[in-house]
């Protein structure tokens, strides 16, 4: 059977708006040097802090990069120690270690899979500079109370908001508490075409320092520093950025109700579903399950035409982490849900009958 429901379909971006699009994309081929560009890379970084609720931002090339320099920014260097939740996407380890940093994993909750605060603390030592939390797949984590550890132990905090554009924790928008790093691939709920990326802030000197490393003449020591450069956001995948964060908020409300509908419609008993954070509004930028048998029930839906994709491996049970875990503890509940992680199609513009016929499958197979 061929597939009749996609994991993901990029194309499906209302009409008017892929006219827009189309329209400021033209408009910035038009620019006649690298000072207009730079002016007009400018006017979306406005739009985006603005949207971000913050006073300040930085648009850079992926998300990766938003991370990295912002870790640069804040002085970490080899040999320091920065906490992530064990559970996410490699690029928040990755711009730890491209740093000569040691990524120090933490559990995650088992509700949400956000890193749980409670396990914190006891990774802090005198080499900690900062705590990275995720609020993965679009669910919040609990960033007030990692808030008050990081004050309580002067530790910087960075938020990895890559997968959370305009979720709210407590009426307040993910990737504004701390410094706030943002993916603006394809994939995501905002995103151009191909990579980019967004750093969020309201520290004037820190966002100085930050766009020094940006585009330094070299050689210097800011190049040195920096790591990634020249590492600016293309103007072109400003204008697609601009124009898609005009409906950013209505992708958002059909990525909920299609979460709502799948809580409404899976009903085994067997099937775990997440459980978001009180007083936190989430985007789902992916829906997913906890099953068991996971494998098996995802090659029983690709023989129904309906694609779906595993969660991440935790990283500390990946091979190229192993010598920066070391066997120290154990992370119970990132162990547990190894293995359990099914992301399933909801991608904006998921029609009705799509989203009825996962619900369909599900609701078919005994013993999910």
């Amino acid at each position: 059977m061929g597939t009749c429901v996609p994991y993901i379909d990029y194309s499906l971006i209302p009409g008017g708006i892929k006219k827009e699009i189309l329209l400021e994309v033209s408009r910035v081929i038009s620019l006649r040097n690298s000072g207009e560009h730079e002016q007009y890379v400018a006017s979306v970084t406005q739009l985006l802090a603005q949207y971000f609720q913050t006073k300040f931002g930085v648009a850079v090339d992926s998300g990766t990069t938003a991370l990295q320099l912002s870790l640069s920014a804040l002085g970490v260097k080899a040999g320091d120690e920065v906490i992530i939740p064990t559970y996410t996407y490699v690029a928040t380890a990755l711009a730890v270690t491209n740093l000569g940093a040691k990524p120090v994993f933490a559990d995650i909750k088992f509700n949400d899979l956000t890193i749980d605060p409670d396990c914190i603390e006891s990774l802090i030592t005198s080499r900690t500079k900062v705590v990275i939390p995720v609020h993965i797949h679009g669910l919040c984590c609990d960033i007030k109370k990692i808030q008050k550890i990081c004050m309580k132990h002067k530790i910087a905090l960075v938020e990895d908001a890559s997968q959370a554009h305009g979720a709210l924790i407590h009426g307040k928008k993910a990737g504004s508490f701390g410094i706030g790093c943002f993916s603006l691939h394809t994939s995501k709920n905002l995103g151009g075409i191909g990579d980019a990326g967004f750093i969020a802030l309201n520290d004037k000197d820190l966002c100085r320092k930050i766009e020094q490393f940006l585009t330094p003449e070299s050689p210097t020591q800011t190049a040195l520093e920096g790591r990634r450069t020249p590492c600016t956001m293309d103007a072109i995948q400003a204008a697609i950025i601009q124009k898609k964060l005009a409906i950013l908020d209505m992708v958002n409300d059909q990525k909920r109700e299609i979460a709502s509908r799948y809580d409404t419609f899976i009903v085994s008993g067997t099937i775990k579903k997440a459980v978001p954070m009180k007083d936190s509004r989430p985007v789902y930028r992916d829906y997913f399950i906890l099953a068991k048998n996971r494998d098996a029930l995802r090659d029983r839906l690709l023989k129904q035409g309906i694609e779906t994709k595993p969660g991440y491996v935790p990283l500390h049970l990946s091979k190229p982490f192993d010598r920066f875990y070391g066997h120290r503890q154990k992370l119970p509940v990132s162990e547990t849900i190894a293995g359990q992680v099914l992301l399933l199609p909801s991608f904006f513009g998921l029609s009705d009958g799509q989203l009825k016929r996962v619900c369909a499958v599900l609701r078919g197979i005994k013993n999910a």
